[in-house]
Formats: structure tokens, sequence, C-alpha cells
């Protein structure tokens, strides 16, 4: 959606028929599985309580049921691709006015969660409230629909933010900068895979 490889939503039938077109050509050529933008900017192509409607698809429908079946019925894996940390691809200069267009409920409602630069806005990955946040995101999506896989990308510090005082707070190791950062993402990803292994266990998934 963000690239406009699959154009804006105007009418069901239209999506419906243009997912077609796509998964039968990658049918037609072997390809076992879709990697689909779900999450771009903090935001949410499907219904979710924790995530406001993304205007990248511009329907208040869950198309997310259709594509997954379409992709399972040709036995393509569906894998849900998902931004985490992203807010803004841009900077900007109100941050304010951009907390203030999330709900309460949303951690980006916050601006004490960002970390911002002139190429950008980004949830602190840092926080231990960030991390639960986004993979109370992942596991609604896991719990919801019948995903494959979680992709991830932007799971990264964008350049020139400075977490400082996320350092000064957590940093108790005294690590350099570069490891106390690679190590908050590795913090997330432990935690995620740690609630889907508990969840597939669960439901025999």
């Amino acid at each position: 959606p963000l690239a406009g490889s699959i154009p804006s939503f105007s009418t069901e039938a239209k999506y419906k028929a243009e997912i077609q077109e796509m998964l039968d050509v990658l049918e037609y050529y072997n390809c076992n599985a879709v990697i689909f933008h779900i999450r771009i900017m903090n935001d949410a192509l499907y219904p979710s309580e924790l995530n406001p409607r993304s205007g990248y698809l511009n329907t208040s429908l869950d198309m997310l049921p259709y594509v997954i079946d379409e992709c399972h019925k040709r036995g393509i894996e569906f894998h849900a691709w998902m931004n985490p940390y992203r807010i803004s691809s841009t900077g900007v200069s109100d941050l304010d006015a951009l907390a203030s267009t999330f709900p309460s409920n949303n951690i980006a409602s916050n601006k004490a969660n960002y970390l911002a630069t002139s190429g950008g806005v980004i949830l602190d990955p840092g926080l231990p409230e960030v991390r639960d946040f986004i993979v109370d995101t992942c596991m609604e999506v896991v719990e919801k629909y019948d995903v494959d896989a979680i992709h991830f990308d932007d799971y990264f510090y964008i350049s020139g933010v400075d977490d400082s005082a996320t350092r000064a707070k957590y940093n108790t190791s005294n690590l350099s900068t570069d490891n106390f950062r690679r190590l908050q993402v590795d913090l997330f990803m432990e935690q995620l895979h740690d609630e889907i292994t508990k969840y597939n266990e669960e439901n025999n998934a």
C-alpha cells in the first residue's frame, strides 16, 4: 500500500479483483509466500483496538481475512509485514501535535516515548513500555488472524537520534551506545518470540 503496488481502496469488488490478480501471478510463478504490509506508521491496515486505522488503505472494512484466505487457497503463506517503531519518515516540528493524533491507549500519544530527528520520528526502542506495546500489537494480529509469520522492517534506530536519557536510565551494564541499542532490539525480539511460542503451544497453532 505504501509504494502503490496495491492501489488505494475504492470498492470492495475492485480491491478483491486486484488481490486475486496479484496472487494468481504469484501462484503462476510458484511463489510460496506473500509478505504483506499491515503496519506502516504506527497504524493498522486492519481493525485494531491499539492502533489508529491507516490512511493507506482508505476503508473501514477488514480486508485481511479475505487476503489471507486467498493466499491459503493457493498454498501461499501469508506473512504480516510490520514497521514496529516508525511513526513518521520525515521530521516533525510539533511533537505535541503529532502525539495528539493518537488515541490515549496508544503508546505514541505521549511524546516522551519518541526519538525524533529532522529525518523522522520513531518509538524509543529502549523503553520497556514501548516494547510491551509493540508486542501487544503483534499479538493482536497473531490472535485475530491466521498469519503464518510476522516480518519486520525498519526495526532499528534512525540516524542522529539522541537516546541519552533512556541510556542513562536503563544502561545499567555500561554498554556502548551501539551495543545498548542492539540489546533493546534483541529484547523486543526475544519477548515477542516467547509470547508467540506460548500462544502457539496453548492453541496448537
